[in-house]
Parts: C-alpha cells; structure tokens; sequence
C-alpha cells in the first residue's frame, strides 16, 4: 500500500500533472473511495486499525499513543511479516518531525500504536518496532532480494505524495516506485493498492472522494468500480487477501473490494 496526499478522485486521474497514474488507471483497476476524516492522521489510523479512535488533528505519538490492536497485530498473529517503509525517515521509527521537515509522523500511522512502539509516544521505541518501521531505502534492498514482508505500508516524504510539492513531482516518483516493483520477481503474486488520504478542502463532516488503484497481475483491466468504497474497505480488502480475520471494528461492515480483482485471491 502507497499513501499519497491531498487529492481528490477529480484532481489526479486525466490531469496533466499526473500522466502515470492516468495510465495506471486506463490498465488497470480503479475505486473512487471515501476517506472517512480529516485531516490526514485520522485517515491513516483508519486504514491499519479500522477506527479513528476519536482522533480529529494531526496530534504527535506523545500526544495521543493507542493501546488498540492494529493490522500489525493481525500479521504477527498469523505468522506474517510484514514492515512499514517511510520515506525520509532519520530513525528506524521515528516518532518525531525529521529537521528537513520532510517526514512526519502523522504519514506513519503504526508509530502511535503501542504493541507496536513499545512506549507511549516518546522514549526509546522497542526492537519490533526498530525492524519493522523502517526507512524507505530498505524497500529497495528488500525488493531486490526477493525478500519482501507479505505486507507492506509505503509512505513517501512530504515533498514525493503530493502534500508539499506539485502532483507532478509525486506522479514522477511513483512512476519510478511502481516499475521498479513491477519489474521485480515479487510482482507476480502482488497487490499494490496507491491510494490517497483525502481531498483537498476536506472537512471532518464532509469526507471526501479519492483515487484508490489497485496494480496488479490479479487487477481486471481498464475496471472502474461503482461500488460504495471507504478507506475501511481497503483494509478488509487485505484481511481478506491474506485471510487475517479482522479487527472487530468498521473493517467488519465495510465491503470488500472483490469486484477489483479477476479472480478470487482470498
């Protein structure tokens, strides 16, 4: 999964600004997708643990730590690896604004879980978490040894998903994330969902409609759903594929993202 920011379903897919993902998108599948808050941390929460948890700002790990179950939970129950990459990342997880400013903590949701990060937002973070929320130049190593987690979560920096930069500048570099991924002997058996937070001028009572494209061998080509898709549906669209149970939360009433796929994978 690749989160990227700040654009509604109408601002990427034909724009000029962003002729990779038009082309991704005429190949293969595409959901319009509610997000289900504002602004992006809620969001993010929403997409590893299938709540917002009453979280409404982009409050720091010191601020408001969870000591609720995550997806990183359901993965390790079933013997599942799985890592979050985090582009510009100065620590392995770090639950601090980088000094370049190009990383926060806000785009790396597991930080705020504390099975995960072994404290309550701030103080030395666990081993787990050390070898599991890791900077983004681990993706490339991994990818090419063939040694990729069944679950990956990949958060480009503040310039590379749009929020600070043009679209253009993120568009590049999924161009580059995507081929490379795609030219991998790990394509064969994968799903990458790239998807967006939300919309530009999303308010928490008005969530907006974003881009989710689903690349794949396993994608139905040139597909646009008309289903009724949030940000919870992703989620259970991957308990589904790696057959995880779910969470107990919205990820139980929020549909599947079946018709995407050619065939049934779960």
């Amino acid at each position: 999964m690749i989160l990227m920011e700040n654009e509604s379903c109408f601002g990427v897919l034909g724009n000029q600004a962003a002729p990779y993902e038009t082309a991704l998108a005429s190949e293969y599948a595409v959901a319009r997708v509610y997000a289900v808050s504002h602004p992006s941390l809620p969001n993010y929460l929403a997409l590893v643990g299938g709540n917002t948890f009453g979280i409404t700002t982009d409050c720091n790990p010191d601020e408001c730590s969870l000591t609720n179950t995550s997806i990183a939970d359901l993965l390790q129950s079933h013997g599942l690896s799985w890592k979050e990459y985090a582009e510009s990342m100065p620590t392995n997880c770090s639950q601090s604004d980088s000094p370049d400013g190009l990383y926060s903590p806000k785009h790396n949701p597991f930080v705020y879980f504390t099975s995960v990060s072994g404290n309550a937002g701030s103080g030395p973070t666990s081993q787990y978490c050390d070898s599991h929320v890791v900077p983004f130049t681990q993706f490339s190593n991994d990818l090419g040894r063939d040694q990729l987690p069944s679950y990956s979560f990949i958060t480009p920096n503040l310039c590379d998903d749009a929020h600070s930069c043009p679209l253009s500048t993120a568009d590049s570099w999924l161009s580059k994330v995507i081929s490379g991924v795609m030219n991998s002997s790990s394509y064969s058996s994968s799903a990458v969902f790239i998807v967006y937070d939300e919309g530009e001028g999303s308010t928490p009572g008005t969530p907006s409609l974003v881009t989710c494209i689903l690349v794949s061998p396993f994608a139905k080509h040139g597909f646009l759903s008309h289903a009724y898709y949030t940000h919870y549906s992703i989620l259970a669209t991957v308990e589904w594929v790696l057959g995880l149970g779910n969470l107990g939360r919205n990820d139980t009433t929020s549909g599947v993202m079946s018709d995407m796929f050619s065939v049934n994978v779960s």
